[in-house]
């Protein structure tokens, strides 16, 4: 395929993407449809225009990708390998794979119809199918959640370059009034050879009432390198609602770039909820955009890093029309070397009155070398508003460890506490029990400990 014209880049990473397009292009799905031929090209000039986000660009100071992107590796292909729930649970814990839900799984860039519940999915009332199958021939809803123009579509090269070259996924649609009685695992495996790279995007679609719990699994298989770019677009209709989670638990090795983008029709709820333990690098986007009167948005999320870790959350809540509500809390406990990034802004347009936003992000060091990166931001363009935002950052209270160790409780069962203590405002926040349950207990892990 033709590459399109290009801004002389300046790392060969940013090259290899426009290679890998030209040569992937007439067998990515969708090809021969000329809605998606045409989405695709686009997608790809954007990219080729903007090249790999680098310090200069205020949204990405703080992560600096064409710096740390040196080389792009070649895309996954499906092998057809089997897949135990002894794998799932190594790469995901036990507690996770155990939690009742509609189980679809995303293996090495395909889902695979073998190891998910699509028949019970469907016969509960969802629409579901894999991209690939989708773009063949794609629906109205679909054309119209994938077209969608926006800020983030024009100027975010990854978001561009996912567009371009996306091949797995999930298509997920409730009809009007579609309640599902258990949650929906999505689970994204990959890495378990050579380094690759898996580029996927999910569509999620919530007609005026319906509702449903979807909850996002990223793990990998102990493969020695992974480079992934998910994109997981989310519209919810009127008096619709959706309780969004995520858990990322990647390898060492992995470059991880997670974006949802969502919009929401009049009325409807949107609670998220993110926990990261994994990566390499992390960056986490989130771009919330209401679209009618009347609704709320409560985002939320934990992350645990040590080492040389980098994870940044990077927000963006759009309140366009009057009476929309929109909460962020997000706790960082960072080790050793590990760099926590938070960027969090509200935008609240001219006309959007009784808009009521508010965002905070706390990061608990234990660590003299760890670092915390933190940017809120308001733009308020109404006059009858409640906005706000704030951020902290410090050490253990030792007045409290020493508290629980004159209770002879051993020191570093004390400190667990008090970092389970911390995470767990956020955690609060999930509305599942057995979800809730589930975090607390991944958490517990990564600090070493149990707790009855």
């Amino acid at each position: 395929m033709e590459l399109p014209v290009k801004q002389q880049f300046q790392t060969q990473a940013e090259q290899a993407f426009l290679d890998i397009f030209a040569a992937a292009g007439p067998a990515l799905p969708g090809a021969n449809d000329p809605w998606v031929a045409a989405l695709r090209r686009q997608a790809i000039e954007t990219y080729a225009t903007l090249g790999l986000p680098h310090r200069r660009l205020e949204a990405w100071k703080y992560t600096d990708l064409r710096t740390r992107l040196t080389e792009a590796f070649p895309p996954v292909r499906a092998t057809g390998a089997s897949l135990g729930e002894a794998e799932l649970a190594t790469a995901l814990t036990a507690r996770m794979i155990a939690l009742p839900a509609y189980r679809l799984v995303v293996l090495e860039g395909e889902l695979r119809p073998d190891l998910s519940d699509l028949a019970p999915l469907k016969a509960a009332g969802a629409e579901v199918t894999s991209l690939g199958q989708a773009l063949a021939k794609p629906s109205p809803w679909l054309k119209q959640v994938l077209g969608q123009a926006g800020a983030t579509a024009a100027t975010d090269a990854m978001i561009a370059l996912n567009t371009a070259l996306m091949t797995g996924g999930v298509a997920l649609r409730l009809g009007k009034g579609v309640v599902l009685d258990k949650p929906v695992h999505l689970i994204h495996l990959d890495g378990s050879g050579e380094p690759v790279s898996s580029i996927t995007r999910n569509v999620v679609v919530l007609d005026e009432g319906a509702s449903f719990a979807l909850l996002e699994s990223y793990g990998g298989l102990g493969g020695s390198g992974l480079q992934r770019n998910a994109v997981t677009d989310v519209a919810i209709g009127a008096k619709a609602a959706l309780s969004h989670i995520k858990l990322q638990r990647e390898g060492e090795g992995t470059y991880h770039l997670g974006t949802w983008r969502v919009t929401l029709a009049a009325d409807a709820r949107y609670g998220a909820f993110q926990f990261s333990t994994g990566a390499a690098l992390a960056r986490n986007q989130i771009y919330a955009l209401f679209q009618g009167e009347g609704s709320s948005v409560n985002i939320s999320g934990a992350f645990l890093m040590r080492g040389r870790q980098h994870c940044d959350t990077t927000l963006l809540v759009e309140h366009l029309v009057p009476r929309c509500s929109s909460r962020e809390l997000f706790k960082m406990v960072l080790d050793d070397e590990a760099r926590g990034v938070f960027q969090g802004k509200i935008i609240v347009a001219p006309g959007a009155q009784k808009t009521d936003g508010k965002q905070m992000a706390q990061a608990l060091l234990l660590s003299e070398t760890a670092e915390f990166d933190s940017k809120p931001e308001l733009e308020i363009f109404a006059d009858d508003v409640v906005c706000g935002h704030g951020s902290t950052s410090g050490q253990i209270d030792e007045d409290l460890l020493f508290y629980l160790k004159a209770r002879g409780i051993p020191d570093a069962e004390a400190r667990a506490l008090l970092i389970q203590a911390f995470v767990g405002e956020a955690f609060e926040l999930i509305e599942d029990e057995d979800l809730r349950n589930a975090f607390a207990a991944t958490s517990a892990e990564w600090l070493g400990v149990t707790f009855d």
